[in-house]
């Protein structure tokens, strides 16, 4: 099965110079087995916590770029 999901632009053009002949889903297969803290919730937690929550600023900003993204995705047909 094929799922769509929406990236910014800058996340495209960075997994694209990563992809070195590779799909996307070949990419990100790489890139999440590489994860070491995948679905442990105290990794989770601990990343939280080392990290400053997001600025007003930032928070819409990515708002935006969730909702544009929205605006440009093509509804898929469910036959």
């Amino acid at each position: 099965m094929v799922r769509v999901i929406s990236i910014s632009d800058e996340v495209y053009i960075e997994l694209s110079r990563m992809k070195n002949g590779k799909s996307f889903t070949q990419l990100l297969k790489t890139l999440i087995d590489q994860c070491e803290s995948k679905g442990d919730p105290k990794k989770i937690l601990e990343f939280l916590d080392t990290h400053e929550a997001l600025s007003e600023e930032s928070a819409k900003k990515i708002t935006t770029e969730i909702e544009e993204g929205r605006k440009r995705a093509v509804p898929r047909k469910i036959e």
